[in-house]
């Protein structure tokens, strides 16, 4: 095990391989998070598109009257 810590060309792959691995969990989290955000904002732009329409609607039928 001695060895493989002296050994510059041992400890660089391993030391990649977990870098690696790091910035793939962050970017994935990230990507998760903002994922989790957008449909937030999408649901809320449904919801009030429809109570829009629904106003709307309730509008026009009494001043048809």
């Amino acid at each position: 095990m001695l060895h493989l810590v002296q050994n510059e060309r041992g400890v660089f792959f391993p030391a990649v391989v977990i870098l690696l691995l790091v910035v793939t969990v962050f970017l994935l989290t990230i990507t998760a998070a903002y994922q989790s955000k957008y449909q937030t904002y999408d649901a809320l732009e449904k919801f009030y598109t429809n109570a829009t329409v629904e106003r709307l609607e309730i509008f026009h039928r009494q001043n048809m009257r």
